[in-house]
């Protein structure tokens, strides 16, 4: 499915030999699959072998690296909210927000899932350029059509009880 919200920018941000992906310290297990996920397909589409590396939330990437962030990170929030990209409750769990332009590529969600269904677009965007690929400049604001709750599994539960026949 198309993402719920896209405002397309100009310009685009360039993966090369020198582009790093870096995962937030203490989410590093669990992020890692999205980031593997990612390296492979860049290494797939260009044979570019891109490094994986932790990062400090607090510390500031270099330019030219791709960030897979958690919107627990303020900096993270703030930044996005600068660019038109809100983390509102709307984004939920297992929602995420994706930004690229000429210097920047985050994707950042509240969860695991919701940053690896970012990756998951990320790789959609990716092209062929001169120099590897690249991702055209966009902010992405993406969440599930159906969250699943607790009180939701119930109702769908208790409304698939089949009545006895008569």
């Amino acid at each position: 499915p198309a993402p719920k919200e896209v405002q397309l920018g100009s310009g685009a941000f360039q993966v090369g030999p020198h582009t790093k992906i870096f995962v937030q310290l203490g989410h590093q297990s669990e992020d890692r699959i999205a980031a593997e996920t990612l390296a492979e397909e860049v290494l797939d589409q260009s044979g570019l072998r891109l490094n994986i590396q932790g990062m400090k939330a607090a510390a500031k990437a270099e330019g030219g690296a791709i960030v897979l962030a958690r919107l627990q990170d303020e900096r993270v929030r703030s930044f996005l909210a600068r660019n038109g990209l809100n983390a509102d409750a709307e984004v939920g769990e297992d929602g995420y927000l994706l930004f690229s332009d000429k210097s920047h590529l985050i994707v950042a969600a509240n969860s695991g899932e919701g940053l690896f269904y970012g990756v998951q677009t990320l790789r959609q965007l990716l092209r062929p350029s001169e120099k590897g690929l690249m991702c055209p400049a966009v902010g992405i604001r993406d969440w599930p059509s159906l969250q699943q709750t607790p009180s939701i599994s119930r109702e769908i539960a208790q409304s698939e009880v089949s009545k006895p026949r008569e």
